[in-house]
């Protein structure tokens, strides 16, 4: 295996600039939010380990990178049944890997290994028949089923928006994707909802009047709205949120830290963290379009999909406009796994972005 020798002017420094920026507000936010500065340090310490994963991963070749595609979605698969067996359960899920002082998901490494190996298949393979689509759905099957029964609703969510966003930019026809979205339709409330814990059906029905339970299942979110509204346009100042300091906003450092952020520095700050999101995933959509390969561009979507959900979902959630799904925000929530597996993602983007004329 030959390392090579990077060549800096080939990347998006802009895209670069906006995650360092992204990441610094969330060392910032979740300075204020998280409960013991011993929180905020794993998070600090985390940052270099990120940031070093995603510098070692552009010494490879995209051929390099591409040929691990089936060995990291077999190891992948492995401890998804092995976390099932022997993993931590967090919040209802068994979804963690407990190793003394910290521990990992192993969604965040099956998510890459989705995403390699659909590029793999897809790239030679065009979405013509409805037999296409065989192969893709055997291989998605296995890390959705598995995740969707630990039980993590959100990571499930997560996996098929970056599946679906695969298939539409490999040239799923528009008939496929109708016929798509009415079988959706079908299965929500014939397979999907009876299948669905009572914890996350409770989250469903709450959303449509969370004033029906104040004091429990509409709690989180109810606090967390209050958050937000009470930071007005310019916040109540960096450490001086009343909601989030008296620990009236629940799952502060994580789930609902959007909240915190909007506490503090108003819309002004929360409007702005949107506007740095939005820039990041235009210029990933843009590396999308410059890259020539099929691989290439769906390794990039993968990415661009799965971060883009979970954005999405998250700060929607803290709004009380979608059901509390445990999905953090990429890039700023604390978690160390979920953030060196964010940087190796977009690693892996700008890699395949600036090899995209290198017979390599």
């Amino acid at each position: 295996m030959t390392l090579r020798r990077v060549p800096v002017f080939a990347y998006d420094w802009v895209l670069i600039s906006l995650v360092l920026l992204i990441n610094l507000v969330g060392l910032v936010t979740l300075y204020s939010a998280a409960p013991s500065r011993g929180v905020w340090l794993q998070q600090l310490i985390a940052f270099p380990i990120a940031l070093s994963v995603g510098l070692l991963i552009q010494l490879f070749s995209r051929r390099q990178v591409l040929s691990w595609a089936f060995p990291l979605y077999s190891v992948s698969v492995a401890m998804l049944v092995l976390v099932l067996l022997v993993g931590r359960e967090i919040n209802g899920a068994k979804a963690w890997f407990d190793l003394g002082p910290v521990s990992f998901q192993p969604l965040e490494i099956a998510k890459i290994g989705l995403i390699l190996v659909l590029a793999r298949v897809l790239a030679v393979r065009p979405l013509e028949r409805p037999l296409d689509y065989v192969l893709p759905v055997l291989l998605a099957a296995p890390v959705l089923g598995l995740v969707f029964i630990q039980p993590d609703l959100g990571g499930t969510l997560v996996l098929i928006a970056g599946f679906l966003g695969i298939l539409f930019v490999r040239g799923m026809p528009a008939q496929h994707i109708i016929l798509g979205l009415v079988a959706a339709a079908l299965l929500v409330p014939t397979v999907i909802w009876p299948n669905l814990s009572q914890y996350q059906r409770d989250r469903v029905e709450i959303l449509f009047d969370l004033s029906k339970d104040p004091r429990g299942k509409g709690f989180q979110q109810i606090q967390s709205t209050i958050a937000i509204g009470s930071g007005g346009l310019m916040g109540k100042g960096f450490g001086a949120g009343t909601q989030t300091q008296l620990g009236f906003v629940p799952e502060r450092q994580t789930d609902f830290i959007y909240s915190v952020l909007a506490e503090e520095w108003g819309f002004a700050g929360a409007a702005s963290l949107i506007l740095l999101y939005a820039l990041l995933f235009f210029r990933l959509g843009r590396m999308i379009v410059e890259c020539v390969r099929m691989e290439d561009r769906l390794v990039i979507t993968g990415v661009l999909s799965m971060l883009a959900f979970q954005v999405v979902v998250n700060i929607a959630v803290t709004l009380g406009l979608a059901p509390v799904t445990g999905l953090t925000l990429p890039l700023v929530s604390k978690g160390g796994s979920s953030l060196i597996m964010v940087y190796l993602g977009l690693g892996l983007a700008l890699l395949m972005h600036r090899d995209r004329y290198r017979e390599v």
